[in-house]
This record gives C-alpha cells, structure tokens and sequence, in this order.
C-alpha cells in the first residue's frame, strides 16, 4: 500500500513538473530578432512598447508575448524578463 502511495505521489510529480519543462520560447517571425529585456522599475508595458514597438497603444502585443510570466497586465515586477520581436532593422 505504501509502495503505491510513493509511485503515485511521484507520478504526479512528474506530471507537474513536465508543464514546466515543456514552455519555449517561439521562435521570431522572419524578419524579426529576439529580445530579452530585464524590467526595470518604474518600467511599464506601455513604456516599453513606446521603446521598442514605437506605439504605446501596443502594449497588449508584449502582453501577449509573456503571457506566462506577466500574471496581471497592469503590474511588471523588477527582474522580470520579458521577451520582445522586433524588426531586424531596430
């Protein structure tokens, strides 16, 4: 009974563990280059899609792109990393 308890307990483990392992990074579109960017604080989605997009309105794009870390798109944290596509010629 307790041998079941264990290869269960570590079968779920497993499980939750693979969501984790399974996240990649997308590749950029042609045409397009990868960031990674640090957030800063004071930094804002806004702020960078001014920065790096040259809209500020498109700030819901790098929402979309980091969707997995920015939980609440109101709020980044410093340290954050984010990830970006912007033209080759940037």
């Amino acid at each position: 009974m307790i041998r079941i308890l264990q290869v269960s307990l570590l079968f779920l483990t497993f499980i939750i563990i693979s969501q984790y392992l399974k996240a990649e990074t997308p590749l950029p579109e042609p045409g397009k280059r990868l960031i990674i960017h640090t957030v800063k604080k004071g930094e804002e989605l806004h702020l960078l899609a001014g920065y790096y997009l040259l809209n500020a309105r498109d700030w819901h794009v790098i929402y979309n792109w980091n969707s997995d870390v920015v939980r609440n798109q109101n709020r980044i944290f410093p340290g954050q990393e984010l990830v970006i596509y912007v033209d080759n010629d940037w």
